[in-house]
């Protein structure tokens, strides 16, 4: 049997279970909408520029976008340092409360106890939602699932949208049939 990351994600897709969760926060902002992911602006010292990824928060909200979110493939988390992650997760957070758009931190990581450490500071800092991608090395699909489930035991933070959106069964049939 050929097993792919296209049949992972077939299995991930169909027929998902969905566990409730609010459209945001009870105090917060709605999750739906556009939600760019921005991208990250580095120095001539190649160091986070926190100031330009403010800007890029305060463009989204003068344009009236419903979310922006930080960091992911296009913002080049892979390059950033922890340090600059949590600098900049503390930025956007602090300005966002201020702000239109909902907060949408990326806390994905190589392992799941750098990626829960990532959503617990998302949720100390004031984040609307998080979101992760699959550690970028994991071929295994039932420590994929374990991933995503430590992540998303972490904090009450939603996860993208506005549910948390699993195809345990579809899952565990993949990664049985290895």
């Amino acid at each position: 049997m050929m097993h792919s990351r296209r049949l992972f994600f077939q299995a991930a897709a169909g027929s998902a279970v969905c566990i409730g969760a609010p459209a945001g926060r009870a105090d917060g902002k709605p999750l739906r909408g556009v939600f760019p992911i921005a991208q990250t602006p580095f120095t001539a010292a190649d160091k986070l520029d926190v100031e330009s990824l403010m800007e890029q928060l305060r463009f989204i909200h003068r344009g009236r976008v419903h979310g922006f979110v930080w960091p992911q493939l296009a913002s080049e988390w892979s390059t950033l340092s922890e340090a600059e992650r949590m600098e900049g997760a503390e930025a956007l957070g602090a300005a966002a409360v201020k702000l239109r758009p909902a907060l949408v931190l990326g806390v994905q990581a190589p392992n799941a106890d750098s990626a829960v450490r990532y959503a617990m500071h998302a949720k100390k800092v004031g984040a609307d939602a998080i979101i992760s991608l699959p550690p970028v090395d994991e071929k295994d699909p039932k420590a994929v699932i374990v991933y995503y489930k430590r992540v998303g035991e972490a904090t009450d933070l939603v996860w993208s949208e506005n549910r948390i959106c699993l195809n345990l069964q579809g899952l565990r049939s993949f990664a049985g049939s290895r």
